[in-house]
């Protein structure tokens, strides 16, 4: 009978040495590894992770006090095998049990960017950059530039103009291919089944012309209602055999913005110098915005030819003339 006292003593000290453990690593569950520590750390749980590989994880950013502890509650709790591979936000100032809680509900993370109208590829990737889609904007600048036909025959080797301004919503995990695709993507969504409604009407003969003289237009117009007036300048130049002498295509050749453009700039030798070459530029100098592909698919019809900014008002709108003789006079009244 001393023997099966002994067992039983034996195995009560066990099992009151489990409890003291169970007890100790449930209390080290509900605390946080750093309570002043309330910032947020985006942490991913890939698919096949282990639960091993998930708790050396959190451990390792500081986000749990007791790796062992949090493995144990991943083998042996019920919602153990309830973790999601996904995104979630978590933080020091969590509990371990919160954090385990959190991790049966992953997060939708998408990160979201602006492109206003008129940028050129380098401000693209300029603020593609910032907002975190990209690291290397010397790869988004060489795809942009050089790879358009990997998206799509429609495109040429240059996307320039073909980026559509407007606002994203990207995958939290994005990288230069995946931007080029949105953009792409959308042009040929909204673009392409606006020109298929509007070329047979168009002066213009290609979807390449309209996107070229709509760059002419997004850098030109200021005011909204100006753009299909200031398209349909162009194309009675264009009709006629006149240069487009469009000061926007000196500051594309320039690499850079002038206040104040120069005679000796206009002198420039570029196939985008639309004071010195005939016809349209041989490219985008700009991505344009719906509005003004719209302007460049309908151009008003007019018997302008000329137009000149009234500083006047000084509100970006300009004068329209007929004759070379109107325009001068508006240049004289209108201009300071």
């Amino acid at each position: 009978m001393k023997w099966l006292f002994r067992a039983f003593l034996v195995l009560m000290l066990l099992a009151l040495g489990l409890v003291g453990v169970g007890y100790q690593y449930g209390q080290t569950l509900l605390l946080p590894a750093n309570p002043k520590d309330s910032k947020r750390v985006l942490f991913e749980i890939k698919s096949g992770m282990l639960g091993n590989e998930v708790a050396q994880t959190l451990a390792r950013q500081g986000l749990i006090k007791d790796e062992f502890a949090f493995r144990m509650l991943l083998r042996f709790h019920p919602q153990g095998k309830d973790i999601r591979v996904g995104f979630f936000e978590l933080s020091p100032a969590d509990s371990a049990w919160e954090i385990f809680q959190k991790l049966q509900h992953a997060k939708e993370l998408s990160r979201h960017a602006t492109f206003p109208e008129g940028l050129v590829i380098p401000q693209v990737a300029e603020i593609s950059k910032k907002a975190g889609l990209i690291k290397d904007e010397a790869r988004f600048r060489q795809m942009a530039g050089h790879e358009g036909k990997s998206f799509g025959d429609l495109f040429p080797e240059s996307l320039e103009g073909y980026l559509l301004p407007d606002t994203y919503e990207f995958p939290y995990q994005c990288d230069e291919k995946i931007v080029l695709k949105r953009f792409t993507t959308e042009f040929k969504n909204r673009v392409v089944p606006l020109w298929e409604k509007r070329k047979a009407k168009s002066p213009l003969k290609t979807l390449r012309e309209v996107v070229i003289l709509a760059s002419l237009v997004e850098r030109e117009a200021q005011v909204p209602r100006e753009r299909p007036v200031i398209a349909g300048v162009y194309v009675n130049r264009l009709r006629v055999g006149m240069m487009l002498q469009c000061d926007a295509t000196i500051q594309y050749a320039l690499g850079k913005q002038k206040a104040v453009l120069l005679y000796s700039d206009l002198e420039l030798d570029s196939p985008y110098n639309s004071y010195k070459n005939y016809g349209l530029p041989p490219g985008p100098i700009a991505n344009p915005g719906m509005s003004s592909l719209e302007a460049a698919m309908a151009p008003t019809p007019s018997k302008y030819f000329y137009y000149v900014r009234d500083d006047v008002k000084n509100d970006g709108s300009h004068r329209f003339a007929r004759t070379d003789a109107e325009h001068n006079a508006n240049r004289a009244r209108y201009q300071r």
